[in-house]
């Protein structure tokens, strides 16, 4: 059986903060990734690119750094 690995693009976010009930320092890291693969196309049915996936994942970041900051300031 053929084996296929999928390059990927990834970008790692950490949102740190102070407890407020135990007053320890927190912080809590994810990674946003997608992978180059014939399954994942943009709107006009081509390949994503590298770029493309890029704004896509520093979006989902940024919204997923946002809500962070709202429920653990």
């Amino acid at each position: 059986m053929r084996r296929y690995v999928f390059n990927e693009v990834a970008i790692k976010a950490t949102h740190r903060w102070k407890d407020s009930e135990s007053g320890k320092n927190r912080q809590e890291t994810r990674k946003f990734f997608q992978t180059i693969n014939p399954f994942n196309k943009n709107a006009a049915g081509e390949i994503k690119s590298c770029d493309e996936i890029m704004v896509e994942i520093r979006a989902e970041r940024d919204a997923w750094l946002a809500a962070q900051r709202e429920v653990k300031p």
